[in-house]
């Protein structure tokens, strides 16, 4: 018969649980987004553009309100679902504008509201959806970081537009 030493009996016990917590220790993991922003000739009448980007759970109230409820009561419109607000003012001229971060995983859009002087028929608010968060496990090392969404937000005199570019 084949004795085993105290210290090969305790480890051939806390093996199988090691290798079972290692296979349901698996995390979310959620995409950075990177904007970059630009103006066109014209846009705002000469002016400066007031740029408000929302990072937010649902757009659904989001792109249900209007645009003077947005601009004064935006906290208290879309209570729980705001998570952070960030702004900035685009000048012609301007290099573009880069703004980037690595949003909670409870966030699902950002909400994009440029304050032009004359909203007459302009494009003045976009969503943007967030890519899922990535499942990944801690063991595999090659998967700690998720992709990076990389979009490009035009201001034109006609309002803005999104294009998503390709990683």
């Amino acid at each position: 018969m084949i004795k085993l030493s105290m210290a090969a009996r305790l480890g051939s016990a806390l093996l199988p649980m090691l290798l079972a917590s290692c296979m349901s220790s698996s995390h979310e993991v959620p995409a950075n987004y990177r904007l970059q922003m630009d103006t066109s000739a014209a846009t705002n009448a000469g002016a400066p553009l007031k740029v408000r980007v929302l990072l937010l759970k649902s757009d659904a109230d989001f792109m249900s309100a209007d645009f003077y409820s947005l601009q004064t009561q935006a906290t208290g419109l879309l209570g729980s679902n705001l998570l952070d607000t960030r702004q900035f003012f685009l000048t012609q001229g301007q290099p573009s504008h880069t703004l980037t971060g690595e949003p909670p995983l409870d966030a699902h859009y950002l909400g994009i509201i440029a304050e032009y002087q004359n909203m007459d028929g302009k494009k003045w608010r976009l969503s943007v959806p967030l890519p899922q968060p990535k499942n990944t496990n801690f063991y595999k090392f090659w998967q700690i970081s998720a992709d990076e969404m990389k979009a490009h937000i035009i201001a034109t005199r006609d309002g803005l537009s999104f294009q998503q570019e390709k990683n």
